[in-house]
């Protein structure tokens, strides 16, 4: 039976990324991780914060107003795991926010992890992550898809 790992990430929706961070790195005492740099560009960019060990990661986004829907919840599984999560998703015809059925076409490559969205019957954002990136980019075949 399939498990997920842990919560790997949370998304939060802020009004001002620059005070958000500031306040999450004084208040919370977290930092930006540099692995993921490379998403913070872009109209839906995205800054990892994370406490010193990595075990709390948060991903914060800017919106242009206040936002009162949850961010998604990411769980973490193997690369292994994260193929049978897909063909789970599948079979049980979950979509994603766009309302397209979650498919092996649905994986978003981030260079160095992979993820899948998708959302709850009640429209709840949810996302299975695995950094087991080099394995699953060879049994999928991925081209990078920007973030």
């Amino acid at each position: 039976m399939l498990s997920l790992g842990k919560i790997d990430h949370i998304h939060i929706r802020v009004t001002d990324l620059a005070k958000a961070q500031g306040w999450y790195q004084r208040v919370l005492n977290l930092a930006p991780d540099t692995r993921y740099k490379h998403m913070q560009s872009g109209p839906h960019g995205v800054v990892m914060l994370m406490n010193s060990n990595g075990s709390v990661r948060l991903a914060i986004s800017q919106e242009d107003k206040p936002v009162c829907e949850p961010g998604s919840v990411a769980f973490l599984v193997s690369g292994q795991d994260f193929l049978e999560w897909i063909d789970q998703l599948a079979g049980e015809r979950v979509i994603d926010r766009a309302g397209q059925t979650v498919a092996r076409d649905s994986v978003v490559d981030h260079q160095f992890f992979c993820s899948i969205s998708f959302v709850d019957p009640f429209g709840n954002p949810f996302e299975i992550v695995s950094y087991d990136h080099t394995w699953l980019a060879g049994k999928l075949k991925l081209a990078s898809k920007p973030a």
